[in-house]
């Protein structure tokens, strides 16, 4: 695989990979902050605002990385479905964002895969991938809590 090839697939996989931490439900609610039994000290809003802090910042090292590669970091639009959420429950949410978070980590997964090319890409997005594993076991451990 030539140089220009090999950089334009790092540059394809690592976008795809800002958009998963970009434009997931909790990046979203974090515009349009959701209703929770517990007001804003809610163990569910705490979690969710970790979250969000871990995917603004991993976000910002990918955009970076693309940089790097010669790239645009192209992170899309929400999803419109999201739209339709934004009356709903925080412990509602919690089991969307869950469900999300584990299409992440399948992404983020094959991202890694992906980059294999670039080992100091692939680790970073393995760090996603651990990271966002993290975040769904933290958020299931509420959700037990609060059920």
């Amino acid at each position: 695989m030539n140089e220009t090839l090999s950089r334009g697939v790092v540059v394809s996989v690592l976008n795809r990979l800002l958009r998963v931490l970009c434009r997931s439900l909790p990046r979203y609610l974090e515009h349009a902050r959701p209703w929770s039994r517990g007001g804003g000290k809610s163990p569910s809003l705490a979690a969710l605002d970790r979250l969000t802090g871990d995917l603004r910042r991993f976000a910002a090292r990918v955009a970076e990385a693309i940089a790097e590669h010669g790239g645009q970091p192209d992170p899309g639009p929400f999803p419109a479905q999201f739209a339709a959420w934004n009356d709903v429950d925080l412990e509602y949410l919690l089991h969307k964002i869950i469900e999300g978070l584990r299409g992440d980590i399948e992404i983020a997964a094959h991202c890694a895969a992906e980059l294999a090319i670039a080992p100091r890409l692939r680790a970073l997005a393995e760090e996603v991938q651990g990271n966002l594993q993290g975040h769904a076991e933290q958020l299931q451990a509420v959700l037990g809590k609060s059920g």
